[in-house]
């Protein structure tokens, strides 16, 4: 089943929203699917089959022509809007679907893939709560320098306030990933991590870019502890 995301301003208005897993009815859990570069939703959907779960509804956006944002994620945040920023509303639109269907932010999981996971990055340092968990695989939080980054709502030092409220967010990488160096990976676990995220690096050997058969199983993992 297909929609439209109808409070997506800019290059990604109207962004189209693929639904799959179990109908609305029988939701409990809630799946946000963000796919990479030249991929699409319905691509990633078809690849939630590796880690479904009776119960679990799957959303996800598609990007304007496969595209999230033009730029390489280690430009600078302006060479990517407002790709960036409407790719962000598609995030939050596809959460909100999720609402809609009484499933609470809560109990929504977010995984993001490859130009995906920096969507999703981007998402949780503007749009911070608590979520059921986020998954950033092959991925880092777009922007130049990151030394100076934080999640919206901190200013200094972690504390017991702060806006990620423990979400779970396991960063997912390899060491010698061809796009995405382990020390981006780190620094967004750094940045997350201030924001009151509870961060799991996991950065393997070898060269691979995106989902491993270990991430696909944390993944499982994290669906069956949203499970009621």
């Amino acid at each position: 089943m297909t929609r439209t995301l109808p409070d997506v301003e800019g290059p990604h208005a109207d962004a189209r929203l693929v639904v799959g897993g179990a109908p609305a009815a029988a939701a409990e859990v809630a799946v946000v699917l963000l796919h990479g570069r030249g991929g699409t939703a319905e691509g990633i959907v078809r690849l939630a089959d590796e880690f479904y779960r009776p119960g679990v509804t799957l959303l996800a956006p598609a990007a304007r022509r496969s595209t999230w944002f033009p730029a390489g994620h280690d430009a600078p945040v302006a060479a990517n809007e407002p790709a960036l920023s409407s790719a962000v509303d598609c995030v939050a639109g596809a959460v909100a679907a999720a609402g809609d269907v009484g499933i609470p932010p809560e109990r929504t999981l977010l995984v993001g893939v490859s130009q995906g996971g920096c969507v999703l990055a981007a998402f949780l340092c503007r749009r911070p709560r608590r979520f059921g968990g986020a998954v950033v695989a092959s991925a880092a939080l777009p922007g130049e320098d990151l030394e100076t980054r934080r999640v919206a709502g901190v200013d200094g030092d972690r504390d017991a306030s702060t806006p990620l409220a423990e979400t779970p967010v396991s960063l997912d990488s390899s060491e010698a990933d061809p796009h995405v160096p382990p020390a981006r990976v780190r620094e967004t676990a750094r940045v997350l991590g201030a924001g009151g995220a509870a961060v799991d690096v996991r950065i393997g050997p070898g060269s691979g870019h995106g989902l491993s058969e270990a991430t696909i199983g944390r993944i499982g993992d994290r669906i069956d502890a949203l499970t009621p």
